[in-house]
């Protein structure tokens, strides 16, 4: 493994009822985690199953477990991309493989 990409992990951070000065309620606020990243290819088969419940899988990529926190979306070459599934390494529980798929799908734009 090369470890040659950067992967932006991001997590909301929803603020409960908060509002402003004025009223108006606050926008959430993200935390940004960028880690290296391992990018893979997605199978025919995988693809041709996300596609079935409405989703495009776009890519894959292994991070180290210790980096990954279970966030909800990722940043890859300034797009984002909401992680549809997780896997970690049976074997080792090193790495977790993240499946992206564009945010757009679906109608998500929340993450």
């Amino acid at each position: 493994m090369r470890w040659s990409d950067t992967l932006v992990l991001i997590s909301p951070v929803i603020p409960l009822g908060d509002t402003d000065d004025n009223g108006f309620v606050l926008q959430p606020e993200e935390i940004r985690h960028t880690v290296y990243a391992n990018r893979k290819s997605v199978g025919h088969r995988e693809f041709y199953e996300s596609a079935g419940v409405g989703y495009i899988t776009q890519m894959k990529f292994d991070v180290f477990s210790g980096d990954f926190g279970n966030q909800g979306m990722a940043e890859y070459e300034g797009k984002r991309y909401k992680i549809l599934r997780t896997y970690i390494d049976p074997k080792s529980g090193e790495f977790t493989e993240l499946t992206l798929s564009d945010l757009s799908q679906r109608g998500d734009d929340s993450g």
